[in-house]
């Protein structure tokens, strides 16, 4: 009996020291963190673009009809940045700086600082008016909120680009906090991350089984058939018009998210968690006119995707891209004052023949 205890609690001992090692040598999911920094910093600015020409309406001057359901929001001060009270002009550049720092975001400039500023203004716009965003509104403030405290720009980012520039010229700036702090601040937002895609789709799933029509396997049959949901009538007459796949298509919703966290435990269920999640999200996107949502939903599943396995797909991109790049942008045919001044001072003339 000792000897089972004694080997029970080595092997207790043994998962602590590497959970300790995972959290504290170093970041995990760089590259998936970097691939939600890009996707939310889209996902913001295509609602600037999506909603500019309605911006007044919904939330600007001509927002009063909203007054009535103002008073259900729970965000208040400090975000009140944004207030139909504003002068059309004033709120105008105030929208417009929501997509500015959406941008930011997108590109990697001061990753997190431009993370802070879209989450306090993307919180500040939406609480003005509850009824005007769908599910998109909460999923990205609360993910975002922890991606606040992780490392987004290890790539493809500006910040990145300028850190090695830095590097190459002797000049990288020098460490103030211990190198575990920001490995087990950056660590600690992925795990939270990590967490709350579990609960999301965990209690969906949940809910889902209770529900008679999802018991049945009709449950998709009905919002396809809603105008508000159907931005493609058509390919959503074509689903519903298959009983067997409207079946195969609500069971597998309820089984993804159900067992979404059990799935990623091994290898090659992960490829099929991660596959059929993501393949979940685009018939969302695509059939019920919730793109951004997907999106944002998406963009936190990529924390799952291993980083060897971006950087294989980073190489693949680079060996096959960069050369076509360079062949069609880096042979560009010299005008004729660009010959003649790229022309060496001491080349050789052409031969010519002399006839004697």
């Amino acid at each position: 009996m000792s000897a089972l205890i004694s080997t029970a609690w080595s092997w207790a001992v043994g998962r602590v020291h590497v959970g300790e090692r995972w959290l504290i040598d170093g970041k995990r999911a760089v590259y998936g963190a970097s691939v939600a920094r890009i996707i939310y910093g889209l996902v913001i600015v295509l609602f600037v673009i999506a909603n500019f020409a309605r911006r007044n309406y919904l939330w600007g001057a001509a927002s009063g009809w909203v007054k009535p359901i103002q008073s259900f929001t729970t965000w208040t001060a400090p975000f009140t940045f944004y207030s139909s009270s504003d002068p059309e002009w004033l709120f105008t550049l105030k929208f417009l700086l929501l997509g500015v720092v959406g941008l930011a975001l997108l590109l990697g400039w001061h990753s997190r600082i431009a993370a802070i500023v879209t989450l306090f203004l993307y919180i500040s716009l939406v609480s003005t008016n509850p009824v005007a965003t769908d599910q998109t509104d909460n999923a990205l403030r609360i993910i975002l909120f922890y991606f606040v405290f992780a490392d987004m720009s290890v790539h493809w980012s500006l910040d990145a680009r300028r850190r090695r520039r830095r590097a190459e010229k002797g000049r990288a700036r020098r460490r103030i906090l211990p190198e575990w702090f920001p490995n087990i601040l950056h660590n600690g937002a992925i795990i939270a991350v990590a967490l709350q895609i579990f609960i999301i789709y965990v209690v969906a799933g949940l809910s889902k089984v209770k529900g008679s029509q999802w018991q049945d396997g009709t449950a998709v049959y009905y919002p396809l058939h809603l105008d508000s949901l159907s931005p493609w009538p058509a390919l959503s007459h074509l689903l519903v018009s298959n009983s067997i796949l409207v079946n195969i298509v609500t069971y597998f919703a309820v089984f993804i998210q159900l067992f979404f966290p059990f799935l990623l435990l091994a290898r090659w269920t992960r490829v099929i968690a991660l596959l059929g999640i993501v393949g979940m999200h685009v018939g969302i996107g695509i059939l019920m006119g919730l793109p951004l949502f997907s999106m944002a939903m998406m963009a936190a599943d990529g924390i799952f995707i291993r980083d060897a396995t971006y950087a294989r797909v980073e190489r693949y991109v680079g060996d096959t891209t960069v050369p076509w790049l360079r062949r069609v942008f880096g042979r560009r045919r010299p005008g004729p004052h660009r010959a003649a001044r790229d022309e060496p001072v001491d080349a050789e003339p052409e031969s010519v023949t002399v006839a004697s």
